[in-house]
């Protein structure tokens, strides 16, 4: 669907084999998350934007717009295919860990 695009900064990681992305859980698998593994908890990231999300130094607000949970700065807008259809749902559970009231 994002052909390895990283869907926060827009990098395609080239290999020696072709491109590599990472599919990052919004909500996290297993405990304390209890998350599914389906398309609209997923996310297409870059391996630096990934480990960012579940460290969660980033978030994404209502408005898909990207920020750096420290202070709150902008980082850009969530590339979205219109098929991507992202639960606002796992968000919100995603911004509550990271100290934020959803």
């Amino acid at each position: 669907m994002y052909d390895h695009q990283c869907q926060v900064c827009g990098v395609r990681l080239e290999t020696r084999d072709g491109y590599y992305s990472e599919a990052a859980h919004i909500q996290g698998l297993g405990k304390p998350h209890d998350g599914p593994d389906e398309i609209s908890n997923l996310l297409c990231l870059c391996p630096n934007h990934h480990v960012q999300f579940d460290f969660f130094a980033i978030y994404i607000d209502d408005e898909f717009v990207v920020r750096r949970t420290s202070d709150d700065k902008e980082i850009g807008r969530l590339h979205r295919h219109e098929e991507h259809g992202i639960s606002p749902k796992r968000l919100k559970h995603h911004r509550r860990f990271c100290g934020l009231p959803g």
